[in-house]
C-alpha cells in the first residue's frame, strides 16, 4: 500500500508539472524558455553621451554626462547614468550680495521605451529617476550643500546613423524635490525644461 501511495503521489506531481508548463515535450522539439519579453529575447548593451541645455536659478546652464546599460529586444532600455553642471553659476545672497558659486550633479536610473526603433527616424521616451547634490561655494570653499531627488521624463527623436550608432534630439522636464539651503535656492529654482543632444553607441538589432 505504501508503494502504491508513493507512486500515486509521484504521478500526480508529474501531471501537475506537465500542465503547469502548458505543453508536453515532444522528442526533437526545440526547448525554449518562456520569458517576459518572448521566447527569443535579445539582450544587448549600449552607452550614451549626452549634453543637456536648461536653466538653473534663472540662468542658462549646461549639464554633461551619460548613461549606459542593456537593451531588451530593441524596444526597452534599462541603465544607470550621471550628469554634472559644467557652466559657472554665480549667485548672490540677498542680504550681502556676495558672489557665490553653485555646483550641481546627480545620478540615477535610466529607463526608456523605443517606438519603431528599426526605422531610420524614430522616437524614444526616456525617464530618469535619481538623486543628486547641490553645493554653494565661495572661493572654492564649501559653504553649504543639500541632497535632492530628481524625476526627469523626456521625449526624444532618434536617427540611426549606422548599425552601431545613433544620435538623438529631444526635450523634457526636470523636477527637483528635497533641497534645503540657506542661500535662498529652492526646488523651483532647480526645476526647469531641458533640451538635449545625445550620441548613442551599442549593438542595435
Amino acid at each position: 500500500m505504501k508503494k502504491i501511495f508513493f507512486l500515486t503521489v509521484i504521478f500526480a506531481c508529474s501531471v501537475i508539472v506537465a500542465f503547469g508548463q502548458g505543453e508536453i515535450k515532444v522528442i526533437g522539439e526545440k526547448d525554449e524558455m518562456q520569458t517576459l519579453f518572448g521566447y527569443e529575447s535579445k539582450i544587448t548593451g549600449y552607452g550614451a553621451l549626452e549634453t543637456k541645455f536648461t536653466q538653473l536659478n534663472g540662468k542658462e546652464s549646461v549639464l554633461v554626462g551619460g548613461h549606459g546599460g542593456v537593451i531588451f529586444n530593441s524596444y526597452f532600455y534599462f541603465g544607470v547614468g550621471a550628469y554634472g553642471l559644467v557652466t559657472t553659476q554665480n549667485i548672490g545672497l540677498s542680504a550681502t550680495d556676495e558672489p557665490l558659486d553653485m555646483q550641481m550633479g546627480y545620478t540615477g536610473l535610466m529607463m526608456a521605451m523605443n517606438i519603431m526603433p528599426k526605422k531610420v527616424i524614430h522616437f524614444s521616451i526616456p525617464v530618469f529617476i535619481g538623486a543628486g547634490n547641490i553645493a554653494i561655494e565661495k572661493d572654492d570653499a564649501l559653504l553649504e550643500n543639500s541632497p535632492f531627488l530628481l524625476f526627469e521624463p523626456s521625449l526624444q527623436l532618434e536617427i540611426n546613423v549606422v548599425r552601431f550608432m545613433k544620435v538623438g534630439f529631444g526635450g523634457g522636464y526636470r523636477l527637483v524635490q528635497g533641497t534645503s539651503l540657506n542661500s535662498g535656492i529652492e526646488d523651483a529654482d532647480l526645476s526647469a525644461w531641458t533640451g538635449n543632444f545625445s550620441v548613442v553607441f551599442g549593438k542595435f538589432k
